[in-house]
């Protein structure tokens, strides 16, 4: 059983997600707008977060950006009308693992939910990075070279996806990263597909989990 939080401000939404997922035999708890979204993630952190953008007061995109910068990595699912390629970019961008656009198929997300679920409980990433960071007295290296010499060496990447793993760490885009190293975008989406595999993670969010949490330094150990 795992404990979903589903924070979305349409009511038959909310609880049809919620009825639906406690069928599966999870535990889940709505929010209905995002500042008591955050409030219930830093409260007690959940397994997976299910979270519409077009919230009231603060939308999705602040809550996302507010759980990731206090450090918070567990699995996002992002459900919502917007079904643009920039909402979409935004996203992942910051730090999101999966996009589903309503309207949406009940048991296509169900299965995308227990894909997250299944990838976190092997990577081990509900917990904040800080308290990674303090279990294990390590600090993550901040130094660009330091860090693309860490993954080449731990994971056995090229020079050259070294540098995609430490953008796509920091943030960017596979556009931002094509223009950052002159290549293509083709090129830069390959590369990042290929980081992806080598460090056996599930999506960009994890990446910078990784990098700038403390999991280099803690390999290291």
């Amino acid at each position: 059983m795992a404990y979903i939080l589903v924070v979305e401000d349409h009511i038959d939404i909310a609880e049809g997600l919620q009825a639906n997922l406690e069928i599966e035999g999870h535990e889940v708890d709505l929010a209905r707008d995002g500042r008591h979204a955050v409030m219930a993630i830093k409260r007690r952190v959940p397994d997976l977060v299910i979270l519409d953008l077009g919230l009231p007061g603060l939308d999705g995109f602040g809550v996302l950006s507010q759980v990731r910068e206090a450090e918070c990595w567990c699995p996002v699912l992002i459900l919502s009308a917007r079904g643009a390629e920039a909402d979409k970019l935004q996203g992942f961008r910051l730090g999101a693992d999966d996009y589903v656009t309503k309207p949406f198929g009940t048991m296509e997300l169900l299965a995308r939910v227990n894909a997250q679920l299944r990838r976190a409980s092997v990577t081990g990433r509900t917990e904040t990075t800080t308290e990674r960071a303090a279990a294990t007295g390590t600090v993550a290296p901040r130094d660009p070279q330091e860090i693309e010499s860490m993954l080449s060496e731990r994971f056995e990447l090229t020079p050259r996806q070294a540098s995609v793993a430490r953008l796509v760490a920091d943030g960017l885009t596979n556009e931002e990263i094509a223009q950052a190293l002159g290549i293509s975008r083709f090129t830069a989406r390959n590369h990042v597909e290929q980081v992806l595999e080598k460090l056996d993670v599930s999506s960009r969010a994890r990446v910078a989990a990784l990098v700038h949490g403390g999991g280099l330094s803690s390999m290291g150990a």
